[in-house]
């Protein structure tokens, strides 16, 4: 297999589509699955795991971009999209996200790895363990620093791993916030906009100079790859985001947590040397 060659380009596309399918119904950025997808097709080409996984990083980040936009949009027409909730954490997103992308850009590829699996298994068993729902708006917190630090948190994740928030968004509004899930869908995705910005941006500045970077990189962030990914993207994430209220939340979740939790099993072991 080689770079631009029919074989990578297909597999990118399929990643893509199935990522989009969960922007749209989950909120997340399909990070969780594009980071993995790229640093195994990358490290197979030959690249070096710590120029794979960073270049993976940054290109699923900045996947979220667009892919959230239209996820965002779908949902706000449905009025499930808190903006001033979701700008305000965006802000704080943006900033720590393009710190903890500065932060990953001098890790290795196991730290990271190690880090990336952490983070999606925990996410994973908080879906599978949490406790239910809310359902009713009125009881939503209001608290603007409580929204500060769920921006903070989930910018500097965003910015390690590459995962655009929704991962970590959704569960701590769900659960500790108590917004309703398709509220907190709708809102992780137009939050995830700002602080994919951060990061891609951190990424771009600190990838500058780096040798051994895959053609047609900016910094670290890879086009041929990101457009083989946003544009099956963006049309199942639209898709998905429209018909996402005639799907059962409770089987959702549970595909989400099966998936997640074999990723994030997944690049622990990859990050140990297993």
């Amino acid at each position: 297999m080689e770079f631009i060659s029919l074989s990578f380009i297909l597999l990118l596309i399929a990643g893509g589509a199935v990522a989009g399918l969960f922007v749209g119904l989950l909120g997340i950025g399909g990070s969780v699955l594009l980071v993995p997808l790229q640093f195994y097709l990358l490290t197979e080409l030959g690249y070096p795991p710590d120029i794979a996984i960073k270049t993976a990083i940054a290109t699923a980040l900045f996947f979220t971009l667009p892919t959230s936009l239209n996820s965002a949009y779908s949902h706000s027409k449905r009025n499930n999209v808190l903006w001033k909730k979701a700008l305000f954490m965006g802000i704080f997103g943006f900033l720590f996200s393009f710190i903890g992308a500065s932060i990953a850009s001098y890790l290795n590829a196991a730290y990271l790895s190690v880090i990336f699996g952490v983070v999606v298994l925990g996410a994973s068993l908080k879906f599978t363990s949490g406790k239910g729902a809310n359902e009713d708006p009125q009881k939503a917190a209001g608290h603007p620093l409580l929204y500060a630090l769920c921006g903070s948190v989930m910018g500097l994740i965003a910015g390690l791993t590459g995962i655009g928030g929704g991962l970590i968004l959704v569960p701590l509004l769900v659960f500790w916030l108590n917004v309703p899930f398709r509220q907190a869908i709708g809102t992780s995705s137009a939050t995830i906009i700002l602080t994919a910005s951060g990061g891609a941006v951190s990424y771009v500045i600190n990838g500058i100079g780096v040798i051994g970077l895959p053609p047609y990189s900016v910094g670290y962030i890879n086009l041929i790859i990101w457009i083989s990914l946003v544009i099956p993207g963006i049309l199942f994430a639209g898709f998905s985001a429209r018909n996402a209220y005639r799907v059962n939340q409770k089987y959702v979740r549970i595909l989400f947590s099966a998936i997640t939790f074999l990723v994030g099993i997944g690049m622990i072991l990859k990050g140990l040397g297993f």
